[in-house]
């Protein structure tokens, strides 16, 4: 099995490639089918294409750029990982400007697919 810790850091990278590009396609293509990602104090979604699309909302309204970087990871069996990652956000409202920035603890059981890819299984995650 590759090291759980390898895992997580890969993920990381996709993942702040997909949201600094705002691109809301490979967001989803992080997603393993039947995935499931819920937001703070939203409902959770199901599926790579409506996460995909939630992720678009937010795009749509500002541009995101993020560093992810792994903190930890456990490998519960081979095809299943258990990782915490954090990641530095900052938005740029599209409408006057404002910019925000936020950072996150981004929590993911992660899945190996039949083709040998790890993608996200479960995501949650919080501001601070």
């Amino acid at each position: 099995m590759t090291k759980p810790m390898e895992i997580i850091a890969t993920l990381c990278q996709r993942y702040q490639a997909a949201v600094s590009a705002n691109d809301s396609a490979a967001y989803g293509s992080l997603f393993a089918p039947g995935a499931i990602r819920v937001p703070p104090g939203g409902e959770p979604e199901h599926g790579p294409e409506a996460i995909a699309q939630s992720e678009q909302s937010d795009y749509d309204v500002a541009k995101w750029s993020v560093r992810s970087r792994p903190l930890d990871a456990m490998g519960i069996n081979d095809e299943w990982v258990y990782g915490v990652a954090e990641a530095d956000i900052t938005l740029v409202e599209h409408e006057g400007g404002a910019t925000k920035s936020l950072t996150a603890n981004k929590t993911w059981l992660v899945q190996r697919q039949p083709n040998g890819e790890w993608l996200i299984k479960r995501q949650m995650w919080n501001y601070r």
